[in-house]
This record gives C-alpha cells, sequence and structure tokens, in this order.
C-alpha cells in the first residue's frame, strides 16, 4: 500500500529539519562562545551531577587553603614573639650573671636593676601581642582581653596570668585539624621556679641554715623523694650523734634513715645539693623540709629579681639566693618558650605539607572537571563546520522541495 505526503507534510518536515539544524548550530555557537560543553543539565545529567559535586569540593578546597593561610600567618606571628622573648631573656640571663660577679657594688646593680627593668616591661608586652584584629594571642579563649595583668599592689604575684588554657583548632582539610595558638599559661605561667628546701625547726641549743649549692642533684633528689600526697615524708630531721662528729638524717614520715655523714659543728656539709651549717652539740636535732614546688611566670622573675637588685638591705646570702631563683626560673622560662616554639614549627611543617596536598588534589579536581564540562575547541568548531554544512544542506532541500509544481511535469 503506497502512502500519500502532502504538501503541508512537506513543508513541515523541511521546516523542522531547517530548526533541529539551527538549533544543533546555535547549541555549538554558544558552546564556543562559554566555553562550557554542558549548556543545561540536559545535555549530560550524569556529567551535569558530577560538575555540581566537584565545585563543591573545590569551593571546600578554596575555603581550606584560606583556612591554612590564617593559620600560617598566627603562627609565624606567635613565632615572632617567642623569638623576641627568647632574646630578651639571654640577654636578662646574661645581666644576672654579671651581677653576681662579686665585683658590682650596689651603684653596680641598681643600673643592672634599670636595664633589666626594660627587659621585664618588654616581655611583659610580648606576653600580650595582640594580631591583626586586636585579639590577645596568648590569651587563650579570653583573646578580647590582655592575656596577663600587672598589679603593683598585690602582695603576691604582681604579674598575673588572666586567660584561660584554651586552644583554638583550624581545619585545614576534611580530616585535619591544627592548633592555631598557644596558651600563655602554657608557655609563660606555668614555669616552676627554683626548687629548694629551709629549716623548720631545731632543738637543744642549735642553730642551722641551709642553702642549695648543687642544683641539679638536689632537682634529682627533690623529684624523686618529695611526696604531694602525704605532707609528713617531706620532713626530714638531723640528729648531732654522740660524739659529735656524726650527723643522722632520718625521714619524719616515714621514720627511715637515709644517710649518716660526718659532722663538724659550724663548718658546712652537703646532702643531695643542699649545703647545711648546723652548730650543735650531740642530741641536738634541726628539721628540715622539701619545699612545696612552685609556678612562676617570667615576668614575675624578672620582677622579683629587680627588686633584690634594688634593695639597699639585702644581705650577700639573700643576694646570691635571689640570683639563683632568678637564673633557674629563667632557664626554666626559656626551655618552655624553647619547646613551644619548636611546637610551633611542627604545626608549621605539618600546615604546610597539609597545603600542599590540598593543592595537588585541587588541581585533580578541577582537571576531572575541566573533562567533564569544558568544551575541546578543536572538536566544536569541527562540529560548528559540520552543522552549518547540514543547515545549508537543508535550506537548499527545503528551497528546491517547495518549488516543485505538477505543472513542471506537463
Amino acid at each position: 500500500m503506497s502512502s500519500r505526503i502532502s504538501t503541508n507534510q512537506l513543508y513541515d518536515r523541511s521546516i523542522q529539519s531547517i530548526l533541529d539544524n539551527q538549533k544543533d548550530l546555535s547549541d555549538i555557537q554558544q558552546q564556543l562562545s562559554s566555553g562550557k560543553k554542558l549548556l543545561r543539565p540536559s545535555d549530560d545529567p550524569v556529567g551535569a551531577a558530577q560538575v555540581v559535586r566537584l565545585t563543591e569540593e573545590l569551593d571546600l578546597i578554596s575555603q581550606y587553603k584560606r583556612n591554612n593561610d590564617l593559620l600560617k600567618n598566627s603562627l609565624e606571628q606567635e613565632e615572632v614573639s617567642l623569638q623576641n622573648i627568647t632574646a630578651s631573656l639571654n640577654r636578662a640571663r646574661v645581666l644576672m650573671v654579671q651581677s653576681g660577679n662579686g665585683v658590682y657594688g650596689d651603684e653596680d646593680k641598681k643600673a643592672l636593676a634599670i636595664e633589666i627593668s626594660q627587659i621585664r616591661d618588654e616581655v611583659f608586652n610580648l606576653m600580650n601581642t595582640q594580631n591583626a584584629n586586636g585579639e590577645y594571642i596568648f590569651a587563650g579563649y579570653q583573646s578580647q582581653s590582655p592575656a596577663f595583668a600587672y598589679n603593683p599592689t598585690n602582695p603576691g604575684n604582681k604579674y598575673t596570668f588572666e586567660g584561660d588554657d584554651g586552644i583554638n583548632r583550624i581545619r585545614v582539610s576534611d580530616t585535619q585539624t591544627i592548633q592555631g595558638n598557644s596558651s600563655g599559661k602554657a608557655v609563660f605561667e606555668d614555669v616552676f621556679a627554683r626548687l629548694n628546701s629551709s629549716v623548720t625547726g631545731t632543738t637543744g641549743g642549735a642553730s642551722a641554715s641551709v642553702r642549695v649549692t648543687q642544683q641539679a642533684a638536689f632537682d634529682q633528689f627533690h623529684k624523686a623523694n618529695y611526696d604531694a600526697v602525704t605532707p609528713a615524708n617531706n620532713d626530714y630531721r638531723i640528729t648531732v650523734l654522740a660524739g659529735g662528729t656524726q650527723v643522722q638524717i632520718d625521714n619524719i614520715g616515714t621514720g627511715a634513715t637515709v644517710a649518716t655523714l660526718g659532722f663538724d659543728s659550724g663548718q658546712p656539709f652537703v646532702y643531695k645539693g643542699m649545703e647545711f651549717t648546723i652548730t650543735g652539740n650531740p642530741g641536738d636535732t634541726v628539721d628540715f623540709q622539701l619545699d612545696t614546688p612552685e609556678k612562676k611566670n617570667i615576668a614575675e622573675t624578672l620582677n622579683d629579681f629587680v627588686m633584690a637588685l634594688q634593695s639597699d638591705t639585702i644581705s650577700d646570702f639573700q643576694f646570691q639566693e635571689a640570683l639563683s631563683d632568678a637564673l633557674v626560673g629563667i632557664d626554666n622560662g626559656m626551655n618552655a618558650v624553647t619547646n613551644a616554639n619548636s611546637a610551633l614549627g611542627g604545626r608549621y611543617n605539618v600546615a604546610e605539607s597539609v597545603y600542599e596536598s590540598t593543592l595537588d588534589l585541587e588541581i585533580a579536581n578541577k582537571s576531572a572537571r575541566s573533562t567533564i564540562q569544558d568544551v575541546d575547541y578543536a572538536e566544536a568548531v569541527s562540529e560548528l563546520s559540520k552543522q552549518e554544512t547540514a543547515l545549508q544542506a537543508a535550506q537548499a532541500t527545503f528551497s528546491r522541495v517547495t518549488g516543485l509544481s505538477l505543472f513542471d511535469y506537463i
């Protein structure tokens, strides 16, 4: 059975062919002008979904890069502050050693006090370092107010920590967060002062004094024997034995005899880094204790030594004790700052490594997205030529078909 094609059908088919070719040509032209292969989700639903997902990941990567930049800027600023504090403390230590050389008189010590007080103020200001946003970088979560405060009327510590030990962690990848600040409590406040001992009582006609002359040996003894749970175990008794040529040292809390040493009344002897000078007779006793470990921030340590340098009534023994306290406090403070700086450097290296990995991931995702959505210009130009030829052919065919008439065959 034959079918007839009406004139209207010829027109409709020809026009539809031209419209389809025009659409295809328009799409190619739009791809070339926009550089995008996917003009609408219907062009490639799966590819469009992948592009959306990759774009979201790239946006997240951009945020991680910004976080990483902020983190490194914060770490760099903290590093500069810690390095400046270390340099200042080193200078203060040199001046402290000079003050104890036995040559400096009162006026010389007061001149040193002026310079050390300036170092103290500089260190105090660095402990209250602010970032570009005005936040105090060592104040923990209390970053809107100074980390340390100075109160000259305080009878105890004049330099006190006002922040907290809060730590901000910054996310730099899907799986990685890095500490972005160091609390001044850990770096400057929780610094152990010099471990010491003190005479607590005597019996008979005994008189006694004690000073730590071998700090390393005493520190080892203190750390091994100090009992924070049972205070009585930190108390000791020295008894002058019969004959007056020996002393026995007992732990009062445990009752154990810990040492028997040679003794000459009025002459010093050393036990575990402690130098005792006891004047007494057989049967006399001297009690001493291991003092409770204390913490003192480095600004307070510097201030205490400035007071010792400026004092007109301090004895040589008291000054030497103040000097020993200051040197140990400064050394412990510099160790704390050095440890904080090392930890900071480690965090910076991790941030750099994560940043490089993030850049690699960004390149990979951009490449994957480009493969899906970006135009291959060589292919598109070839397709443009092809569609132009197809459109021209459709237009030529349309003019030929619409020009046909039965009168042409009569």
